[in-house]
């Protein structure tokens, strides 16, 4: 008989219930035109832009021949492309077609509708609990790190990381962009309404970490009846090309999704390339900009919106 005190055991006992469902998941998914491996590699482009066959492999455990017949066999079918990085010319980098993410979609709502028919059976208290559970052990378990590389975690805020995250930000932003103290005003005001208006069941404010320490934020409030806004979204120098922007995005909307808002909103500004680029792999749409002399720079404003109404599956 098993001793779940024991606590190598219990991870042992748990990881073989865990493995069971997921392959059931698994069997299911693979009713799409899609192999599994297919599967996750259309998901991880989906959620990483700028990524290299290379960095697959070790993301996913592949066989890098293995890979590359399967990477071939994608862009035949038109889902992903290969390209020259703008950045290292040597590099070549892998990004979804139209197609791609019109196939992302589809797997996104189908793998939600297995996972939302799993927790069916579940009351909304038993959910919580169930979501209190995993993210605790996520946390315990997230700080270790993986073939020598990081593993970020995702978490929710606690006391104190909202103004280390503004404080960072304003800094940043001057040594990037020569913002000056107006972007700081900003952001202390943002804060400030954050903190007096938070309502758990309407916000969020998801820190990204890394080796122990904040690496990034992203936030949503209410800004409407059925509308979310995402704020205060940033990711420190040192830790980009983790994935963290996408990572923090993805965490902000299925938190937004989870409360029954409709839409996402968001406002940028065009000379924020990389958060933009993050932006439209998670669906968003530019819906309006206008000219603005701000924070000591002549900028072009942009509003972003994402639709929320068609990803939501049944309580």
């Amino acid at each position: 008989m098993t001793d779940t005190h024991d606590p190598v055991e219990a991870v042992r006992h748990f990881t073989r219930f865990y493995t069971g469902r997921i392959n059931v998941l698994a069997e299911r998914l693979l009713e799409s035109e899609f192999s599994l491996p297919e599967a996750r590699v259309i998901f991880e482009l989906g959620h990483c832009d700028g990524m290299s066959a290379s960095d697959l492999a070790d993301m996913l455990g592949l066989d890098p021949g293995y890979l590359s017949r399967l990477l071939n066999g994608l862009k035949r079918r038109g889902i992903l492309n290969r390209s020259v990085s703008e950045a290292d010319r040597r590099r070549h980098v892998l990004s979804l077609t139209d197609e791609g993410h019109s196939a992302l979609d589809g797997l996104q709502a189908k793998s939600r509708a297995e996972v939302s028919a799993v927790l069916e059976p579940l009351g909304r208290e038993a959910r919580r609990d169930l979501v209190s559970t995993l993210r605790k052990a996520e946390n315990l378990l997230g700080g270790e790190s993986v073939g020598g590389k990081s593993v970020p975690v995702i978490r929710p805020h606690r006391v104190g990381e909202l103004s280390w995250a503004l404080a960072r930000q304003a800094i940043l932003y001057e040594q990037e962009y020569g913002w000056d103290g107006g972007f700081e005003l900003t952001l202390l005001k943002i804060g400030r309404e954050f903190l007096e208006n938070y309502n758990p069941a309407d916000d969020c404010l998801w820190i990204a970490e890394v080796d122990g320490r904040v690496a990034g934020s992203a936030a949503v409030v209410r800004d409407g009846p059925e509308t979310a806004r995402l704020r205060i979204v940033y990711v420190e120098p040192d830790a980009r090309g983790l994935g963290l922007g996408h990572k923090l995005v993805g965490a902000c909307l299925d938190f937004a999704r989870s409360r029954g808002y409709r839409d996402m909103v968001l406002s940028t500004f065009s000379v924020l390339s990389a958060a933009r680029r993050v932006y439209q792999v998670a669906g968003f749409s530019l819906y309006a900009e206008e000219d603005a002399q701000v924070y000591g720079q002549s900028l072009t404003e942009q509003h972003w919106r994402r639709d929320l109404a068609q990803d939501q599956c049944p309580e």
